[in-house]
């Protein structure tokens, strides 16, 4: 593992775009934090350089593809530093759990043969897939008390040639020393050696292990994982570069249901991972999302006091929505926590279209103005502050949109979907809500009245011409 891993780093150091690197043989940096001591697992961390030539993604492909040509006997997977979340762990990260206590790893094999053939899913990787050797070693007491032998003493002898023992110790100047009694290296590499261990009888004769017992090969996962008391095996994956962490998660969910797993078998996202923190993720702007158009309904409702009128104006919502998606479709950007809060952004920005053009409107009606002359000059008067607004709103989205600062692209979807739902809106709305407002709103608005001085209602008088300037035609 060393070896390969020296490999590895050398090609990494290679890169013109490299600031620093850092390389581990023999252990990782697990996904729930600290290091774990694995002799087959070796991590390369890359870092690269603010004003580097090419992208993380670029440089992510790279290595994909070229790393394993370097050590093709070893399971590669490389994962942007932008998606790791406390370790090595992968954006895709799914858990299989026995509920009732048992081992889910034949399950957990069936999973991960699907997982491969997923479309979309690249560095297929499991904890249950390069499983580590382990030795049994199993005692026949019958033969044992046959032959005069201590089970105690033939374990601490077993474990004393391959784990090491304690013989003594003693006092030096710089501190006390321990002396180890174990087998070499060199010994410890065929299971004969294990059964030639020699143990001394109570008799005082000497027996070797394989008279009195038998070992037998059961691999296991070289980490055991358990989550809620479980035992739990890891699914990790990479979406590719077309491929976005829920439409990857989609497909193998959809796969993996033909499999049929029995009720004690569960399947689901590792917690504190990142299908986890999108599934929360989801759940919190789409309930962020319903909640403001609420609000901002309400809030129209009490300023209006109608229902009406609100209700016209939140057609401009849907046409944001559409622009911004629109948008992350032909820029390749994922539905991500950026883009969902530009989203709730929209609300606001795309409602605000429809209060100038049906606030206007209805200023004109209590002027005597019928509804459709009301509604064309309402959106011939407020097409320019609409405008405005609605460019000074994308301008001032637009270098967040092209994240010109290296690192800033994760962000860069709040930009785009901003942008794009402004346009729309500013596009749709002038067309859209005029149309509802002449389907929708009332054929005579509620006339306001006022009180005289002697406490008598009168009509609203209708606002007079503004005077006439002397020298100055009408």
């Amino acid at each position: 593992m060393q070896a390969g891993a020296v490999k590895v780093e050398q090609a990494v150091d290679q890169s013109p775009d490299l600031f620093a690197d850092a390389t581990i043989a023999g252990a990782y940096a697990a996904p729930f934090g600290g290091f774990v001591s694995q002799i087959n697992v070796g991590q390369v961390h890359a870092f690269l350089k603010d004003n580097r030539k090419h992208s993380t993604s670029y440089w992510v492909n790279y290595y994909r593809t070229t790393i394993p040509q370097l050590v093709p006997a070893a399971t590669v997977s490389v994962v942007p530093v932008t998606n790791i979340n406390g370790g090595n762990s992968q954006p895709f990260d799914m858990i299989v759990s026995d509920i009732s206590g048992g081992d889910p790893t034949s399950w957990a094999i069936k999973l991960f043969g699907i997982l491969q053939g997923t479309p979309g899913a690249t560095d297929v990787n499991s904890t249950a897939a390069s499983l580590a050797p382990e030795i049994e070693l199993e005692f026949n007491r019958a033969r044992a008390r046959a032959l005069d032998v201590d089970i105690g003493q033939a374990s601490i002898a077993a474990e004393a040639a391959f784990g090491g023992a304690i013989a003594t110790s003693f006092e030096l100047p710089t501190g006390e020393e321990q002396v180890q009694i174990i087998y070499p290296i060199s010994d410890q590499h065929q299971v004969a050696q294990l059964l030639n261990i020699p143990v001394r009888t109570t008799n005082g004769n000497i027996a070797h292990m394989g008279d009195f017992a038998h070992v037998t090969e059961d691999p296991q996962p070289p980490l055991i994982i358990r989550i809620d008391l479980n035992n739990a095996v890891h699914l990790l994956a990479n979406p590719d570069s077309k491929t976005s962490l829920g439409q990857l998660t989609n497909a193998f969910l959809k796969r993996a249901s033909a499999v049929h797993l029995p009720s004690n078998v569960t399947l689901a996202a590792a917690p504190l991972g990142q299908g986890d923190f999108m599934n929360q993720l989801l759940a919190g702007m789409g309930s962020g999302l319903i909640l403001s158009v609420v609000l901002v309904f309400l809030l129209m409702v009490a300023l209006y006091n109608s229902y009406v009128s609100p209700f016209i104006i939140m057609f401009s919502v849907p046409v944001a929505a559409v622009g911004g998606i629109f948008a992350l479709f032909i820029t390749h950007e994922t539905l991500n926590m950026f883009s969902l809060i530009g989203c709730v952004l929209l609300v606001g920005i795309a409602a605000k279209n429809g209060i100038l053009l049906v606030d206007y409107a209805n200023t004109l009606r209590e002027r005597g103005e019928s509804k459709l002359v009301a509604i064309q000059e309402s959106a011939r008067t407020r097409f320019r502050p609409i405008v405005m607004t609605s460019l000074s709103v994308i301008a001032g989205n637009v270098p967040l949109a092209l994240a010109l600062e290296p690192g800033s692209s994760v962000r860069s979807s709040l930009g785009v979907v901003v942008c794009g739902g402004a346009f729309s809106s500013l596009v749709l709305t002038l067309v859209l809500v005029p149309v509802m407002y002449m389907w929708l709103a009332p054929e005579k608005l509620p006339v306001m009245h006022h009180g005289d001085e002697n406490g008598v209602t009168q009509p609203a008088p209708r606002p007079s011409a503004p005077p006439v300037s002397p020298g100055i035609q009408p």
